[in-house]
């Protein structure tokens, strides 16, 4: 029987593909009824379809409308290799941009007759060196990682060339991690998304720029990056006091109100801000507010993803694929299935949402 990390149809699958590899089962047999399956390994008919419908897809079995189902494949047909389900490893999933990038990548394999096994890290690289040794040992055939702590680039380094070493077609979604592995990535140009931040502060007249970025993720790196250049070009980087950066640890301490003091005191007079994510910058224009500072009057909020958060004021951001993004790295990976040499990595562009919270001055 199938163990807890795995998918209760691929003992049947198996079981079938071992059958047609003994000669047990031959081309033209006719396969077991769905009730007689589902008795011998205690699953629901659902269950016993899914593993057909997989195996037919691979040409293995042949489905005959008021017959049954039939072999139709020698053993040298078998593939023993594959087991139609692909990983997704994600950090979280809550109301953010994850649940839509989960239901892009599920339309997209689902349609190809694969299947997803989803598993979450909370962004701890500890939880996913567990997931990514569970999901090699249990013959996963793809992988697509969000990776943890992607801003610490050569964390679980060792699990990612196990998986480059297996031939196991990986792709990096929605952020990237230490260049020299080689995978591909399915993200955000978020450089270009910091650069574009602070050009459309600077073209609304903003000199004094301040900024909220995580340090932990890749994506608060490139996007500080963009400022910080975009901030030089013009001349108008005096320090990096007016930079606030934060951890993936900080983020409760920043909700509870605990570092209110400290990042307005950083902000200091700043008249402008950029964001991390707009989940952050609900976060600080609350914070704004209990100080008594307007937004846009007193100080101007750009930020990135584009969330229907609640929020007194329309926030001026920068779109996230979201959904889009799922189909793109599930039709990727497919890709790198068939051509392990494909070249599968997209950056999106950037793609301003202007709304109420940049003024003028």
């Amino acid at each position: 029987m199938a163990s807890a990390d795995t998918p209760k149809y691929t003992d049947l699958m198996n079981w079938i593909r071992e059958q047609i590899l003994s000669g047990e089962f031959t081309i033209g047999m006719r396969l077991p009824s769905e009730n007689e399956l589902g008795k011998k390994f205690s699953i629901s008919r659902q269950t016993v379809r899914q593993a057909t419908s997989v195996l037919e897809s691979e040409g293995l079995l042949e489905r005959r409308r008021g017959s049954g189902t039939y072999i139709s494949a020698t053993s040298n047909s078998v593939k023993k290799s594959s087991s139609r389900n692909i990983g997704v490893v994600l950090t979280y999933l809550d109301d953010y941009i994850f649940p839509s990038i989960v239901k892009g990548i599920e339309r997209v394999l689902t349609k190809n007759v694969y299947f997803m096994q989803l598993a979450f890290t909370y962004n701890r690289v500890e939880k996913e060196a567990y997931i990514l040794d569970s999901m090699i040992k249990n013959n996963i055939d793809g992988l697509i990682i969000e990776p943890s702590k992607s801003g610490i680039p050569y964390i679980n380094t060792d699990f990612y060339q196990k998986i480059k070493a297996l031939g196991i077609p990986c792709i990096f979604v929605h952020a990237d991690t230490n260049p020299l592995m080689g995978i591909p990535s399915i993200r955000m140009d978020d450089y270009l998304l910091g650069q574009s931040a602070a050009e459309y502060l600077i073209k609304h007249g903003h000199k004094n720029i301040a900024g909220i970025f995580k340090s932990d993720d890749m994506q608060g790196q490139l996007r500080y990056s963009g400022v910080i250049n975009a901030l030089k070009h013009h001349d108008l980087l005096a320090s990096e006091r007016n930079m606030y950066w934060y951890t993936t640890e900080d983020i409760k301490l920043i909700r509870n109100g605990n570092l209110d003091t400290e990042i307005l005191d950083r902000i200091g007079n700043a008249t402008a801000l950029v964001c991390y994510n707009d989940e952050m910058a609900k976060t600080l224009i609350d914070i704004l507010y209990k100080s008594d500072k307007k937004i846009p009057d007193d100080i101007s909020i750009i930020s990135f993803d584009d969330l229907a958060l609640e929020s007194t004021i329309g926030l001026t951001t920068f779109a996230h694929p979201k959904q889009e993004l799922g189909k793109i790295v599930a039709v990727q990976l497919l890709k790198l299935l068939d051509n392990p040499n494909f070249n599968a990595s997209i950056k999106f562009p950037p793609k301003l949402i202007e709304r109420d919270s940049v003024k003028t001055i």
